[in-house]
């Protein structure tokens, strides 16, 4: 078999590769697309943009992490938000990929469930007995999964698409969750209770005190997204979902110099699997536009001379992947730039890290951001590595140095990210820093040190 390039390898699949689970590429590849998931969701979408998120959101994000994506869900309800507004139900699951299903009998028993709304009786009892069944859930900011057994567990389900329905970012973020439990479960690392553990994350106070927070009434009116692979996308995602009474008001420009390729499918959340070349910036403007918003391209690197032509307009999201563009945030004029990073590797790939500016120290004298001297990337000492570089050793050493990654990662992201961006225009408090580690749970957070006054739109709210 010939070594494919690392611009149609699967980002998700080479994990496997990574971490020395498989004894080749193809292996790893294989083994990816041996794996498949249930979602299981209420028999309609409702008019809730929340429970609308959660199920696209859920379908999108396994259909990227797993080989197979089985939607138990009627197919008739259609999307009255996000990217597939206007499509039924039937309609997002072929155009993601997935298969929608009534009969599961025959669905192997090692493939786990992620329970969202309210599921019929009928298809929930069709299930035969599985290792893991886990259950979705939102309230107000808080996005959480646990697990869930027997058919009991399907009427347990009613709270999630009977919450909150104004916060769309704690649905998104649910959805997210419960795909990353399922893959975690999937991979049964030694130790890891990942998807058989109960988790919940609050937007609106992440550090964990009891707060429940506010309803969800206002957001920024201005973005400026940076970088639209992997990041960029999930928060153009998160963005669309969010119930604007007129997007045509709401300013969103598109920054990125790249074309996407077949490999940036299994982490963009808006690249199609064969996306032909196009630039990533009019992928993402394509979908924003069809939804209304006010969109403008940008097909140039950020750089010294980068300046916010509308002072205190725009919020930045940040989502690249190189310090050079990370350090040069504080001198481009935002009032408030958020900055996203995610681990690389294997064992932090579901790493998250979030830096907001105005902070106590300028982007340029952030320490973890000095440029480390010049290194090759080292290859990892395993199987899968030793047998492609025997094959192949530059596209061995192209794949060490190709971060691992998965789409479900991206939008809890970019969850935290709008999040930051919309706490303090509603009373809540701002963080310079926020980490999170989704394998440990472990989260640490910094206060804000310095002020942003964003511009703001109030949402519509049922």
């Amino acid at each position: 078999m010939n070594v494919p390039s690392k611009d149609m390898v699967h980002r998700t699949a080479l994990l496997g590769m990574h971490d020395g689970t498989h004894p080749t590429l193809e292996a790893a590849l294989d083994a990816h697309a041996a794996t498949g998931i249930v979602i299981v969701a209420g028999s309609q979408p409702g008019p809730q943009p929340a429970y609308q998120a959660a199920l696209c959101t859920a379908i999108a994000t396994a259909v990227r992490a797993f080989g197979h994506t089985r939607v138990v869900a009627g197919g008739d309800g259609v999307m009255t938000a996000g990217p597939h507004r206007g499509r039924t139900i039937a309609e997002v699951v072929a155009s993601e990929g997935a298969t929608l299903a009534t009969d599961l009998r025959d669905v192997p028993a090692r493939w786990p469930v992620v329970l969202l709304g309210t599921p019929a009786p009928t298809l929930w009892q069709s299930l035969p007995p599985r290792p893991v069944v886990l259950r979705a859930s939102w309230n107000g900011w808080t996005a959480s999964v646990h697990p869930a057994t027997g058919p009991a567990a399907g009427a347990d389900t009613a709270s999630a698409d009977a919450s909150d329905a104004g916060n769309v970012l704690a649905a998104l973020c649910a959805a997210a969750l419960g795909v990353h439990e399922a893959f975690g479960a999937v991979q049964a690392r030694p130790g890891s209770d990942v998807g058989h553990r109960s988790i919940s994350l609050n937007l609106w106070s992440p550090a964990g005190e009891e707060d429940e927070g506010p309803l969800l009434t206002h957001t920024p009116a201005s973005w400026w997204l940076i970088g639209l692979g992997h990041l960029g996308q999930a928060n153009a995602w998160t963005l669309s979902w969010l119930p604007y009474p007129d997007p045509s008001q709401v300013s969103i420009l598109l920054q990125d110099v790249d074309k996407a390729v077949d490999a940036n499918h299994s982490t963009g959340m808006l690249t199609p699997r064969h996306p032909a070349l196009v630039r990533k910036t009019r992928l993402v403007a394509a979908s924003l536009d069809a939804l209304g918003f006010d969109t403008r391209i940008i097909e140039q690197r950020l750089d010294q001379h980068t300046r916010n032509p509308m002072a205190g307009a725009h919020v930045a999201l940040l989502g690249v992947d190189n310090l050079a563009t990370r350090r040069m945030i504080s001198g481009v004029g935002w009032d408030l730039a958020i900055d996203a990073g995610l681990g690389a590797g294997p064992a932090d790939f579901n790493a998250i890290q979030l830096r907001r500016f105005p902070a106590a120290r300028p982007s340029d004298q952030v320490t973890a951001w000095a440029e480390p001297p010049a290194t090759s990337p080292a290859l990892p000492r395993n199987r899968a590595f030793d047998d492609l570089s025997r094959r192949d050793a530059c596209g061995a050493v192209q794949l060490a140095g190709t971060a691992v990654g998965a789409a479900f990662v991206g939008v809890i992201a970019a969850c935290l990210a709008l999040a930051e961006a919309t706490r303090q225009l509603l009373g809540g408090m701002s963080l310079d820093v926020l980490s999170l580690h989704l394998s440990s749970a472990d989260l640490d957070t910094a206060p804000a040190t310095r002020e942003s006054h964003p511009a703001a739109v109030r949402l519509t709210t049922s």
